[in-house]
């Protein structure tokens, strides 16, 4: 960020704002957190950041708990027969995950949101995410868990993917010969979005704590705004699990909303109530119905509107 802002100074000076969507529930609070830990280190003013559909805690929260409660939600679409669906609510039931948002996601909450066994960890006989996985695809080899409605014919995508699975179409744009030669990447090289080899350095994985556990109530306490966005349809990352993080974490004073999301609460110009959105403390909370993992992409006059919100050109989401 320095050497581009050598390149363009005239951007020096300017306010900031980090986005980003997925595992940037990791990089943007990272980002903003060193940023506000180094003041002088970046000749610009950090204001907020925006997170979609962001991985903010543990796995088990945000996938394994919610999962079969999603799935309930949504029988129609996943289309489950009742045999298996039986034998999801009782493994829900045996691995703690049964009625757990029910009694835990109170507003305001009633203290600490404990994990399921105490630990982080999944056993292979709780993991019904990856179960309900591969019971979607046996129903609908097209299943998308990036949005839940997809069904065949699967759309062409210029980065072959996101899906639940890599596509085969051609040409894939990053790896085209002549885009690598023009943004200067090696042309022995295959691209792919989501790489099998670690982006991490060391060992292998990022030993960060997850970002609702750490850097992100103090990155909230700084900014002037704080958005995270979630769509509902999506299930990579479950709605109801990023909700367990908010109630779970304690920023500028207090732990969680005090204050329910209303039901329809999120207006769209134009489109009328598309989900919830609800602000306390300076973190802005939005659900958009339909819309899977990536936001913008799949409901843009939605994520429009929530820029706006973020740049301060809106009092609210809805208004």
């Amino acid at each position: 960020m320095q050497q581009f802002l050598e390149v363009f100074s005239e951007l020096k000076g300017k306010n900031l704002y980090v986005t980003g969507e997925s595992y940037a529930g990791y990089y943007v609070p990272y980002i903003a957190n060193y940023i506000y830990s180094h003041p002088g280190d970046l000749d610009l003013s950090l204001k907020g950041i925006w997170i979609s559909d962001p991985s903010l805690s543990y796995d088990i929260v945000q996938e394994e708990i919610p999962a079969v409660d999603f799935v309930h939600k949504y029988e129609s679409v996943f289309s489950l027969n009742q045999t298996y669906m039986a034998y999801l609510d009782k493994t829900a039931e045996q691995c703690g995950y049964a009625g757990y948002y029910q009694k835990y996601v109170t507003y305001p909450p009633k203290g600490l949101l404990p994990l399921p066994g105490g630990t982080p960890d999944i056993s292979d006989e709780c993991d019904v995410w990856d179960s309900i996985f591969s019971a979607a695809l046996m129903v609908n080899p097209a299943f998308d868990i990036y949005r839940i409605f997809d069904t065949y014919p699967i759309l062409w995508d210029v980065l072959g993917f996101p899906g639940s699975f890599p596509q085969v179409q051609s040409p894939i744009y990053f790896d085209r010969e002549d885009v690598k030669a023009v943004i200067h990447a090696p042309l022995n090289y295959t691209w792919s979005e989501c790489s099998n080899n670690s982006v991490f350095a060391g060992d292998g994985g990022d030993t960060s704590e997850p970002s609702a556990l750490s850097v992100l109530p103090g990155v909230i306490e700084k900014n002037e705004r704080t958005v995270i966005v979630h769509g509902l349809a999506d299930f990579v990352l479950i709605a109801e699990g990023t909700r367990i993080v908010i109630q779970n974490m304690t920023w500028n004073g207090a732990q969680g909303f005090h204050t329910a999301p209303a039901n329809d609460s999120f207006i769209v110009d134009g489109m009328g109530a598309l989900g919830t959105a609800h602000t306390e403390r300076g973190l802005t909370y939005v659900e958009v119905a339909l819309s899977g993992h990536m936001v913008p992409q799949f409901s843009p006059l939605a994520g429009f509107q929530i820029m706006e919100y973020l740049l301060g050109f809106r009092p609210s989401p809805s208004s």
